[in-house]
C-alpha cells in the first residue's frame, strides 16, 4: 500500500512539474519561451542580443500556436498546416538572428529545431524531456520579458521578417542560406534525382529484350507445332473410311442375287462331301 501511494505521488510531481498546455495564458506563454530560450542560449552560446531576439521569436510562435494546438492534436488537417506555416516562420526569423554556424547546430537538435510535439490527448515542449528541471535558468530574464507582446512579429511588418530587414543593423556574421522548412508538401518540378539518396531499392534483374519480330515468330512456331501433333476431327473420318473394305457398289437386287448365288455353292459343296463319306463308308 505504501508503494502505491509513493507511486501515486510521483506521478502527481511529475504532471506538476511539466506546465499543462491545454488552456495557456500569456504568463505560460512568457515561461515556455524563456525556459525554451535559455537553453537554446546555453547550448549555441548566444550572445545577449541574439539572446533577447531569440526570446521574442520564441514568444510569437508559442502565443500563435496554443490556439490551434488542440486541433493539431484532434488530426484536423487545417490546423496541422497552420502549425507548420508557424514553424516555418520561427525558423526563418531565426535564420536572420544566428549566424550560419549557429543555425545548422539549431537545426540538429530535434528539441530547437521541432519543438513541439503532441500525444494522444495534448501537446507539450521537447525541451522538457531533456532539461527536467524547470526552475533552473542559465541567464536572467530578457530585459523586455514582461512588456514584449508581438510586436515584431511580421503581420505587423508587412508579413516579412522584422530581423530580415533589420539584420544588417544588428549582426555583421554570416547567416544560413539553405532550406529551413521542417515539412515539405509539394516536390520540385525540375528536381534531379542524382543527389537524392537511393535507399534499399534494388536494382533490376538484367533481362534481356525481346523483340517484337522474335515474338511473333515463336508464336508462329508453337501454332506450327500444334498443329502438326493435333489432327482435325476430318481426318480421323477421312482415316476410318480408309480402313474400312471397300464393298461393291450396286442395288440391293444385286446384293441379295450375289448371296443367294454364294449360298447355292456353298449347299452343294456341303452334299458333295456327304455323299463321298458314305461311298468311303461302304
Amino acid at each position: 500500500m505504501k508503494k502505491l501511494t509513493s507511486l501515486w505521488m510521483m506521478i502527481l510531481m511529475l504532471c506538476m512539474s511539466i506546465p499543462a498546455m491545454g488552456a495557456m495564458g500569456m504568463s505560460k506563454v512568457r515561461e515556455n519561451a524563456r525556459f525554451l530560450t535559455d537553453r537554446m542560449a546555453y547550448e549555441l552560446k548566444l550572445t545577449p542580443m541574439q539572446y533577447d531576439d531569440v526570446y521574442e521569436v520564441n514568444f510569437d510562435f508559442i502565443d500563435n500556436v496554443r490556439h490551434i494546438m488542440d486541433d493539431v492534436v484532434r488530426g484536423y488537417d487545417h490546423a496541422v498546416d497552420r502549425y507548420y506555416q508557424f514553424l516555418d516562420y520561427r525558423n526563418d526569423d531565426l535564420r536572420w538572428i544566428l549566424s550560419a554556424s549557429q543555425y545548422r547546430r539549431f537545426m540538429g537538435v530535434d528539441y530547437f529545431y521541432r519543438p513541439v510535439y503532441t500525444t494522444a490527448s495534448n501537446w507539450l515542449f521537447r525541451i522538457y524531456k531533456v532539461y527536467h528541471d524547470v526552475k533552473h535558468f542559465y541567464f536572467d530574464k530578457p530585459h523586455h520579458y514582461k512588456s514584449y507582446r508581438g510586436g515584431h512579429y511580421r503581420t505587423h511588418h508587412g508579413h516579412v521578417s522584422f530581423y530580415k530587414n533589420n539584420r544588417k543593423d544588428h549582426y555583421k556574421h554570416d547567416f544560413y542560406k539553405g532550406d529551413i522548412r521542417v515539412r515539405h508538401d509539394k516536390p520540385k518540378a525540375a528536381q534531379k534525382e542524382e543527389g537524392r539518396p537511393k535507399g534499399n531499392a534494388r536494382p533490376a534483374p538484367n533481362r534481356k529484350e525481346v523483340k517484337s519480330s522474335e515474338v511473333k515468330r515463336t508464336s508462329d512456331i508453337k501454332r506450327s507445332s500444334e498443329s502438326t501433333i493435333r489432327r482435325p476431327a476430318n481426318e480421323k473420318k477421312e482415316m476410318r473410311k480408309e480402313s474400312q473394305p471397300n464393298r461393291p457398289k450396286g442395288s440391293a437386287k444385286e446384293v441379295k442375287k450375289e448371296n443367294k448365288v454364294r449360298n447355292g455353292i456353298s449347299t452343294r459343296s456341303s452334299r458333295g462331301e456327304n455323299q463321298e463319306g458314305r461311298r468311303a463308308k461302304r
